[in-house]
């Protein structure tokens, strides 16, 4: 498949509906013997309001007002050159700003009280509350460290997100530094503890092909809405969601 197009909340991919009613099938099926996966950014959670925040806070304080043009649908990628282009900043002004803005971005995306920041993608709550209703236990496994905790864990309860400690959980790096992936390869013994783990959906490709190598029989899918740099792209097997809403 090409690679993510970006986010698009209200976009449909072909035969999304019908992966969405197995993936509550399935849910329902394993009941609380099974325990789904649910990554945060980029799949259950839309990071962009939390770029706009920063980028408005900066343009605030260094009186930079021509930033405010940009909003939502301008970040199609991790590149705030990329973002700043799309919202039509002339070029000499991008390279002015980039690396004071970069740096300004850096110090504060990963902060616990910007993440608050995020909106819940349309039909998510309602996909995982009518998974954790049919039985399913719920990990929240994410690549936010434990910095970032206090903040997630008030999104996560502020949207409606199921959430009780127990057969709903929040899992979250040690470390900032730590890889995302080898991280979360490492919580699935911690997750396989609250039962086996039957469904994982991730918008990062190493993640999802990783997810689908150590649980072969478990239903992996692929979120596509932004993802890092890498290279890796997801398995040709992994079905994979371009939104979680429905096309009627």
């Amino acid at each position: 498949m090409a690679r993510s197009r970006g986010y698009a909340p209200f976009e449909s991919s072909p035969g999304q509906d019908a992966l969405l009613d197995q993936i509550i099938a399935h849910a329902t099926t394993a009941g609380s013997n099974g325990v789904g996966v649910f990554d945060l950014d980029g799949c259950l959670f839309d990071t962009r309001p939390r770029q706009v925040k920063i980028i408005r806070e900066y343009a605030s304080i260094h009186d930079a007002l021509d930033l405010y043009c940009i909003r939502e649908e301008h970040f199609t990628d991790w590149s705030l050159a990329t973002t700043m282009r799309n919202a039509g900043i002339p070029e000499e002004r991008i390279q002015s700003l980039k690396q004071a803005l970069a740096d300004f971005w850096f110090k504060r995306f990963f902060q616990s009280e910007y993440v608050v920041h995020d909106h819940a993608m349309p039909g998510a709550v309602d996909l995982v509350k009518r998974c954790h209703a049919a039985g399913l236990k719920i990990a929240y496994l994410t690549g936010r460290d434990i910095n970032m905790r206090a903040g997630t864990l008030q999104s996560i309860e502020a949207w409606g997100f199921p959430l009780d400690g127990q057969d709903a959980r929040l899992f979250t790096k040690p470390t900032f530094e730590m890889d995302d992936t080898e991280y979360k390869d490492q919580a699935l013994l911690e997750i396989a503890n609250m039962a086996t783990p039957v469904l994982f959906m991730d918008n990062e490709p190493a993640n999802v092909n990783k997810f689908r190598e150590r649980h072969p029989e478990s239903l992996v899918v692929f979120v596509e809405t932004d993802h890092s740099p890498r290279k890796d792209e997801p398995h040709s097997e992994i079905p994979w969601l371009r939104s979680f809403s429905r096309s009627a």
